[in-house]
């Protein structure tokens, strides 16, 4: 093992631990390229430059130029927020010098090496997160809802259960312990969801679990597939008795936020009284009319939804796409559907049979998020992604 391997690996462990740690993850994760980058400029890789223009590092950087420049032009309407746009400005400026040093930290380093310290790696940080929350969330510190190192219950989650689904990637070139272990990860992603209360994280698990089953059976040989099929329908009845049991024996009460769901009838006054999110949705659609093509910057997102609704409460649009196009109009909204673009690679015939998981985590969980949450608003979120 050489020395860039075990850099590589600890990055996968730290990633794995984002979950639960946040911030400072992120933080030793740059300390440890900048360094790597430092030693290795000692032998300069003139195609690692050149890689820094292929598409899906430019797909990042023009989303990070156009937001940064957004928080330029536009005026903070609120003057007692008026550091929103300081913010905006370092969060930005950040996520760009972040992409640069990890792209061409990235390029340097050997694929293999990437790879192994993946499948070695990063099933460690994420057993690390899952270590974590359980001992906040059955020490009762932080109450039903565990934030861990994070600002909301809903970030451990959502990004336990995206890195979880990527976990997955070469999954029938490993041994029988590693897929062991990604199985055991994969019900700790649901035990996450009941940690945070995180409803729509649990669908999506539901979700993830059913299509990563059929992705198994279809990659299997036909005398294996009832088996696969058996066993995993098996473990998932396991996994949601065990939920079950947990959320029981916790008493957090996630059961009944689940149940919630079936009280609801099909009217927007049915929906808006049970789920504040239909009503933000409802404030965010109007104002989007009479900017759709400037938008109204993104540091007054949520004074404009607080105007429209009438309110005190100082929330974002709660879906990803609204809050672009608040943020920067049509202009936005096409900037961050190419900053998530890069992700259809997973899906390329020569990659697809071994990285779909990778694209089910990535692309599916994230997308679904960015429905039900304003996630890209957020630079650390840019950042892992």
């Amino acid at each position: 093992m050489n020395k860039k391997y075990y850099e590589i690996a600890a990055i996968m462990l730290l990633l794995g631990s984002f979950p639960a740690l946040f911030l400072p993850t992120l933080q030793f994760i740059l300390l440890i390229v900048l360094i790597g980058l430092v030693l290795s400029f000692r032998h300069p890789d003139r195609a690692a430059l050149k890689q820094l223009l292929s598409f899906r590092y430019l797909a990042f950087a023009q989303f990070c130029i156009l937001f940064f420049i957004n928080a330029v032009i536009y005026p903070v309407w609120d003057n007692p927020k008026a550091h929103y746009r300081a913010i905006a400005l370092e969060s930005w400026s950040i996520s760009l010098f972040c992409l640069i040093v990890l792209a061409l930290w990235l390029n340097m380093r050997k694929a293999d090496d990437v790879k192994r310290a993946i499948l070695y790696w990063l099933p460690v940080g994420l057993s690390v997160s899952f270590f974590v929350a359980s001992w906040f969330y059955f020490l009762g510190d932080q109450g039903s809802r565990v934030t861990l190192f994070t600002p909301s219950p809903l970030i451990p989650p959502f990004w336990f259960l995206v890195l979880t689904a990527a976990s997955f990637g070469w999954f029938f070139e490993m041994s029988h312990l590693h897929r062991a272990w990604r199985i055991a990860i994969f019900f700790m992603a649901g035990l996450m969801a009941v940690y945070g209360g995180a409803r729509l994280v649990m669908l999506a698990w539901v979700l993830c679990g059913i299509v990563l089953m059929t992705w198994g059976c279809i990659q299997s040989d036909r005398k294996y597939r009832l088996r696969i099929f058996t066993g995993a329908s098996l473990f998932g009845a396991v996994c949601v008795g065990g939920i079950i049991l947990v959320d029981l024996l916790s008493e957090g009460g996630f059961l009944g936020r689940m149940a919630k769901f079936a009280q609801v009838e099909f009217s927007y006054e049915s929906i808006g009284s049970q789920f504040l999110r239909a009503q933000i949705w409802s404030g965010a659609l109007s104002i989007i009319p009479d900017n759709i093509w400037i938008g109204v910057g993104q540091v007054n997102e949520r004074a404009a939804i607080s105007q429209e609704m009438d309110w005190d409460r100082w929330l974002r649009a709660h879906q990803t796409y609204l809050s672009y196009l608040i943020a920067g109009g049509i202009p936005a909204l096409i900037s961050g559907l190419i900053m998530q673009s890069p992700m259809l690679i997973f899906l390329k015939r020569t990659k697809r049979s071994a990285l779909f998981p990778v694209f089910l985590g990535l692309g599916v969980v994230v997308t679904l998020n960015c429905f039900t949450d304003s996630i890209f608003q957020s630079a650390v979120n840019v950042q892992v992604f």
